[in-house]
């Protein structure tokens, strides 16, 4: 089981490639015909190898590598040549590699690793060299092989492990020591494996497993027991194989399958049992292979299969079907 935890919604592919989601469908991202909140995960497409959610729209990659896109489309996110909105899924690329969602803007990335780009750009997140929103994708770079993208900024790793950003940088997310807004994509690291931003920071993990971080820690996001701003990525925590950023939350896979938290804590996303913020990292759970961070939930995937959720469930994203009360301990996702 893979999930992808966005806004308010939340998408789980399983073994067999069926693309199950729960949450808000107020745009029809949930690439279900009805715009109604779904509280169980429910069953909307078949042979979907990846997906990544924005705000209110959603990126489907096929087995086939075919891309398909749905929902939100005011800023052209969709890159299907318009601004209207997408109530079911339509196919706008083929020979996809890999794809990232911001609020209102995409990103992917073909077999060649070429990247290319479409939707919301005002403060260049679109790193195309311009402020110009985009409705039909362009290219931007090549010897690319992933992307994280959060709420105007964002991160790309290429193929060498070199991490580059571009978009937002008013709380010194994009780690370059300045807070000036980058249109064109400036490096920031090398020897990097894994990337996640988040709303005005930017987390990363070297090849040696550490984690480094930049930018806002107003919640204590990065873990470093601080709140103020980090203007220059620093080292935060060791032993890590992946981390993934919320909205204001950190969660930290380790490679023993530990899983360890920080930050924005108000509707119990980081599964602690309470609602206070955290500021150094705290081990919330074991035996788990994979996670994702919502903005204000989180996702985990134990060895087991087993999947579970906790925090923000007013559209009811984290799919326990119990209501849509919030969430400070983590409950199973019974499918």
């Amino acid at each position: 089981m893979v999930t992808i935890a966005s806004f308010a919604s939340t998408f789980f592919i399983d073994e067999q490639n069926n693309l199950w989601a729960c949450g808000n469908n107020s745009k029809y991202q949930l690439g279900y015909s009805c715009s109604t909140s779904q509280y169980l995960p429910i069953k909307v497409m078949e042979n979907v190898i990846d997906m990544a959610a924005g705000e209110y729209h959603s990126l489907i990659l096929k087995t086939d590598k075919t891309l398909w896109v749905v929902g939100s489309n005011d800023f052209g996110q969709l890159g299907n040549g318009n601004n209207n909105d997408q109530h079911s899924p339509v196919q706008i690329a083929t020979d996809v590699l890999g794809i990232a969602a911001g609020k209102n803007f995409s990103f992917y990335v073909k077999s060649d690793h070429s990247l290319w780009v479409m939707g919301n750009n005002v403060f260049g997140q679109l790193g195309n060299g311009n402020t110009n929103n985009q409705n039909t994708p362009v290219k931007i770079m090549d010897n690319v092989k992933i992307v994280s993208t959060a709420m105007a900024h964002s991160l790309i790793l290429k193929t060498n492990g070199t991490l580059w950003s571009c978009g937002n940088n008013s709380a010194y997310q994009l780690g370059d020591g300045t807070d000036a807004h980058k249109s064109t994509p400036v490096k920031i690291a090398s020897n990097v494996v894994q990337t996640s931003a988040g709303n005005q920071f930017s987390l990363f993990v070297k090849s040696d497993g550490i984690l480094w971080g930049v930018g806002f820690d107003g919640a204590g996001q990065l873990g470093d027991n601080s709140t103020y701003t980090v203007h220059d990525p620093k080292e935060i925590l060791n032993g890590v194989k992946e981390a993934f950023a919320g909205s204001g939350h950190t969660l930290v896979l380790k490679t023993d399958g530990t899983v360890w938290v920080a930050g924005l804590n108000d509707f119990g996303q980081l599964g602690n049992g309470n609602n206070n913020n955290i500021g150094r990292f705290e081990k919330v759970a074991d035996n788990v292979k994979q996670m994702s961070a919502g903005s204000y939930h989180t996702i985990i995937v134990k060895n087991d299969g087993t999947v579970w959720s906790a925090g923000s469930n007013g559209s009811g994203q984290l799919g326990t079907g119990t209501g849509l009360s919030d969430r400070s301990r983590f409950e199973q996702i019974k499918f």
